[in-house]
């Protein structure tokens, strides 16, 4: 009886936690691979990729004002052209970005693990803390 008891009180923790965060490293981008740990590697079958980690398209408005100061988190930078246009601001509506950039190897990432442990979704990018305002070329 008692294992019984303890077996529906596990069951309805898990019921309130359907989901679990993971880190992970991208060990291989074409076909995708993310270490989890040295003995779990996840392919491409139980992954789900969030849109903004892949090639995809998007469309903006750009907008620019001469002299502006735009707040960047760890500095404030100064709105300049790097060229003698005419103008003090502009704004261009409806532009599309293209970004290329997916995951590359050595990438480390956050996964939702889905109730059941089998499928994965890649959440994120991260950086650990002392490295949030360095480009990874400059670390």
């Amino acid at each position: 009886m008692f294992d019984k008891m303890k077996r529906i009180a596990v069951e309805a923790v898990n019921a309130t936690n359907p989901v679990n965060l993971i880190y992970g490293t991208v060990t291989k981008a074409k076909p995708i691979e993310i270490e989890i740990h040295s003995k779990l590697k996840l392919t491409e079958e139980f992954l789900d990729i969030a849109e903004h980690l892949t090639r995809h398209e998007r469309i903006v408005t750009i907008e620019h004002q001469e002299s502006a100061n735009r707040e960047l988190g760890d500095k404030t930078e100064i709105d300049k052209l790097n060229t003698t246009y005419p103008s003090s601001s502009y704004k261009h509506n409806y532009v599309k970005l293209i970004f290329e950039d997916g995951l590359k190897k050595g990438e480390k990432v956050i996964l939702v693990r889905m109730q059941g442990g089998h499928k994965f979704l890649v959440f994120d990018r991260y950086r650990e803390g002392k490295k949030i305002w360095s480009y990874p070329q400059n670390q």
